[in-house]
């Protein structure tokens, strides 16, 4: 019994080594269990180690791709591109004023039936502007270049870019295949631009000859008025020369610009035409004394001529900077009408318009030689709100003081009171001038001046010393025997009414006393002389007229 067990379980270790293998290439050794198989069965055959079992025709899938893709059969789609282009003026160059045609050819490299089919072309570029609009449209373009497509488009060269010397054309195309499925392609035109006169062609250009013709040129310009302002009539003077090469017959000035004159045919043959100035601008400047169209003549090489022109400012026209056109118009050797045109600048100001003037009456109020008061007032005269800065008053005729001060904001008829001291320095008519500082339109500093004339009267008299008296009328004498004098203007210096001298004593001081308190009043003969009245008489202290 002992045997038997040994001998079945060397036979199952054997039978496991065997089918290892087997059950590693199937991939089934974690999930399924080993039975002891049948005695009658015999042993299987030991399979070999790195045995791949013959699956028939299985093929590896990445393998089967890369064959498609070797042998050419993946999804085909259409193709666009240009095949050539060129302008109306051959090759692919334009001239930088006038219109031209872009012809281009679009081809297929699509294989097979890759048809391109409801094609969209939209042009855009920032040099020239699409005449016949920005979008193109075409049914089909056969694959494999069997039905190419050739369109033309009108352009023009951007009146920006003339100066250039090429610019791009942008086409963005979109397109769909017989399918439906859609596709988009973006295709640029590169277009050269002459700056010399040429066909376009890359042959040498041969140098062109000095074009003979007259140039009319405003060499200066001036107005007999500065500054100009709103209502304002002033003549404008030209300075105008010919700078050309030949002679200008008949030449007409338009002021205002607008002028139109006689044209040329393609063949250079003058056409019939005259000189008119309606449309010219003269809203701000209109002429005055005869119209905006004047006569000069012929003007040979190199000659001057020197036009003038009346003409009024608008009065609605705002401060600021205007150009004024000058269009000249005239005719060359050959008879062709010309018209050159020229643009002057003139500035308009809207400066204050003040009134100086007095407040109070001034007669009799100056005196020479005496310091017054003038009370000055400053009006706003203008339509619109005006700030000013300081205001200073001085006169070569006397002297000034309190004389500066800052004005301010004044509004349209709005008033400044000022009231500087002035001292004349003689009698008659005194002149009394201003200055106010102030920032003008163009931010400027500018002054503005006024002036004004008072009276002055002639100055007072100086009251002449005068003896002092005594009682009697005699007039009193110092210790040197001269007679003592009284100012008028300062009769008594030391303060006293009376001499002191001729004070009464002290019981004379009490009797009066007495006397005016019984009303018998004071003795008039101890009444000293005071100062002469306003009629020329000596009045005593107590009130009394001297004999």
């Amino acid at each position: 019994m002992k045997k038997n067990l040994q001998f079945a379980l060397i036979l199952t270790i054997l039978i496991g080594l065997a089918a290892l293998p087997v059950l590693n290439q199937k991939g089934h050794a974690m999930t399924q269990i080993w039975v002891d198989p049948p005695t009658e069965t015999p042993a299987p055959t030991q399979v070999p180690w790195n045995w791949v079992p013959d699956n028939g025709n299985v093929v590896d899938p990445q393998t089967i791709q890369q064959s498609v893709i070797l042998q050419g059969t993946d999804p085909v789609r259409p193709l666009l591109y240009v095949v050539d282009y060129h302008t109306s003026l051959g090759g692919k160059s334009v001239n930088p004023y006038g219109t031209f045609g872009l012809t281009f050819t679009i081809g297929n490299n699509g294989r097979g039936e890759a048809h391109a089919r409801n094609i969209v072309m939209t042009f855009s570029s920032a040099d020239f502007d699409p005449l016949d609009g920005s979008v193109i449209t075409f049914y089909e373009v056969d694959a494999e270049n069997k039905g190419n497509e050739t369109h033309t488009h009108n352009f023009k060269v951007n009146d920006m870019s003339t100066w250039k010397y090429s610019g791009q054309i942008q086409a963005m195309t979109t397109y769909t295949d017989p399918s439906g499925n859609p596709y988009s392609d973006t295709f640029i035109f590169t277009i050269m631009i002459n700056q010399t006169a040429g066909t376009g062609s890359t042959a040498a250009t041969a140098t062109p000859s000095a074009v003979m013709r007259p140039q009319m040129v405003v060499n200066s310009y001036a107005t007999d008025i500065d500054p100009l302002q709103p209502g304002s009539q002033f003549k404008l003077g030209l300075t105008v020369s010919n700078a050309g090469t030949a002679d200008a017959r008949a030449v007409s000035l338009v002021y205002g610009g607008g002028a139109t004159a006689g044209t040329t045919d393609p063949l250079g043959t003058p056409q019939a035409g005259g000189v008119g100035g309606a449309s010219g601008d003269v809203s701000n400047f209109a002429p005055v004394g005869n119209s905006n169209v004047i006569l000069l003549g012929d003007v040979p090489v190199g000659g001057t001529l020197s036009p003038e022109q009346e003409f009024i400012v608008n009065v609605t026209t705002n401060p600021g900077a205007y150009p004024l056109k000058l269009s000249f118009v005239y005719t060359d050797a050959k008879g062709v009408r010309m018209v050159d045109d020229q643009v002057i600048t003139l500035l308009v100001f809207s400066l204050p318009q003040l009134e100086f003037s007095f407040y109070q009456p001034m007669e009799g109020m100056i005196t020479a030689g005496q310091m017054g008061m003038l009370p000055i007032q400053i009006t706003n005269l203008s339509r619109k709100s005006v700030v000013l800065g300081n205001i200073i008053a001085t006169s070569p005729n006397g002297e000034m003081s309190n004389n500066s001060i800052l004005v301010g904001t004044l509004d349209p008829g709005g008033y400044y009171t000022f009231d500087p001291m002035f001292m004349p320095f003689s009698e008659g008519e005194a002149i009394i001038n201003f200055e106010i500082r102030y920032t003008d339109d163009f931010n400027q500093l500018r002054t503005y001046n006024g002036s004004l004339s008072v009276n002055a009267n002639p100055p007072m008299e100086m009251p002449t010393p005068y003896p002092l008296l005594d009682e009697n009328g005699n007039p009193m004498l110092d210790e040197n025997g001269n007679p003592i004098m009284v100012d008028p203007m300062n009769p008594f210096p030391d303060g006293n009414p009376q001499d002191p001298s001729s004070q009464p004593g002290f019981f004379a001081r009490i009797w009066n006393a007495i006397k005016s308190f019984f009303g018998f009043g004071s003795d008039n003969t101890s009444e000293r002389p005071i100062e002469p009245g306003m009629d020329g008489e000596i009045y005593y202290e107590g009130g009394g007229k001297m004999p």
